[in-house]
Order: C-alpha cells, then structure tokens, then sequence
C-alpha cells in the first residue's frame, strides 16, 4: 500500500506500507505461536525482570547492611562471595541483553519470512518441474526403443503363431 502525506515543505512524499498482507501473516501463525505473542511478557520478560530486580535490590541491601551493623564474619563472606560473583552476573546481564535483542530482531523480521520462504518454496518447485521434464525428455528415446522392441517381439510372436498353427493343422 502507497501512502501519500503532506509535510510542512507542501511537498508530497510516498510511504510504503510493507504490512498491507496483516490477514495474510496472520494466516501462517498457529494459534499456539498467537498464544506466546499474546503472553510472552508475563511469561518471559516479567519474571526475568523481577528476578533481575529482586537480586540487585538484595545485592545493595547485602552492601547497606554491613555498613550499618557491626558485620560477623559470615556476613564479610557473604558481601565478598556476592562481589567476586558480581562481575559474573553482569556478563550473564549483558548476555541476556543481546538475547533479548536477537529475539526483537528476529520478531521484527517475521513478518517477512513467510514471503521469503514462499519465494524461496516456489523456486524449488520450479527446479523440480524442470528436472522432471528433463529427465521425461531424456528417457523419451528409451521409452521408444523398449516399445518398438515390445511391438517387433509381438509381430514374431503372431507370425510364429500362425505360422506353426497351419502346419500343425495340416
């Protein structure tokens, strides 16, 4: 679909509409791959998010309580545990991110793999129709050979046939 609008500039630009096929990319998604559309931030992004929340409000709570009370040496173990593992849990962070951003990409990039793969679809069936007819047009000159041999058989047959069968009447 061609849109025309009007900017400040009294010039007219064209905008394509790449989602005009909505009906047609809703027509490939199951109902099942709708169901994870529909739920796929309460089921996925808001739990990995509270647990995120909830571990860097325990980590700062870990920190404020030493510096509070007179720390034992379970709670120096602990605060020094939860930094060493720090550095980790921000490269797990930074892995989740990239994640995260690959399954964006990849859910702004499916609407279009229907018609890729169509396309794609369609030109494999065409190489298949043309090897098929080469191979059709290949096996012609056997195909005649075998029938005139069958045909040639038939004729010695009959002719032995008949043949044989007068001199056996006679």
């Amino acid at each position: 679909m061609i849109l025309l609008h009007y900017d400040k500039k009294s010039s007219y630009h064209a905008k394509i509409d790449l989602m005009e096929n909505e009906d047609n990319h809703n027509y490939f998604e199951t109902p099942a791959s709708q169901a994870h559309k529909q739920q796929r931030f309460w089921q996925i992004l808001f739990p990995v998010s509270l647990v995120s929340v909830l571990l860097l409000v325990g980590l700062v709570f870990l920190i404020v309580r030493n510096g509070q009370f007179r720390p034992g040496i379970t709670e120096v173990g602990g605060a020094a545990t939860v930094l060493v593992i720090l550095p980790m849990l921000f490269i797990a962070l930074l892995q989740l991110v990239i994640l995260g951003a690959i399954v964006f990409g990849l859910s702004k990039l499916k609407p279009l793999i229907p018609r890729a793969g169509l396309k794609i679809l369609q030109g494999f069936e065409k190489a298949r129709w043309h090897i098929r007819k080469g191979a059709d047009i290949s096996l012609q000159p056997i195909f005649t050979i075998n029938e005139n041999r069958v045909k040639a058989k038939q004729v010695l047959r009959s002719l032995q046939s008949r043949l044989f069968d007068k001199r056996n009447k006679i």
